[in-house]
């Protein structure tokens, strides 16, 4: 009885340490997600590039369609190769306001950690 109560600690201790010493499922890194203004901006972003909001073309004539397709695909190369196959953000031209189209790049900058080229002003 003693040997049995002996044994049944030690197979207790064992599978403790094991349990314990196996270390935390990683789950791999996670965005910094911005707070304030910023943080609406995000949202509005991964919205978009998830579909989640449908987009109607655009009749506003303040919105100049090809610069919209070079800045998506320009955006469109930048993706991982496996959000590459996933969506084709060129199909997105001439369907945003310009506020959805800096959320989109903000959201892009921040989700996959990519620089983009600083918006020169021409005057």
């Amino acid at each position: 009885m003693k040997n049995l109560i002996q044994l049944l600690i030690v197979i207790n201790l064992f599978i403790t340490n094991i349990v314990l010493a196996s270390g935390g499922i990683s789950g791999g890194g996670i965005a910094n997600i911005p707070q304030g203004q910023d943080r609406e901006k995000y949202h509005l972003g991964k919205a978009i590039f998830n579909q989640e909001v449908s987009l109607e073309k655009q009749t506003n004539a303040n919105v100049n369609t090809a610069d919209q397709e070079e800045r998506l695909e320009y955006l469109q190369g930048s993706l991982p190769n496996t959000e590459k196959r996933r969506v084709n953000l060129p199909d997105f031209s001439g369907k945003l306001t310009e506020e959805q189209l800096q959320a989109l790049e903000y959201f892009i900058q921040v989700r996959f950690n990519i620089k983009l080229p600083e918006k020169r002003k021409d005057k």
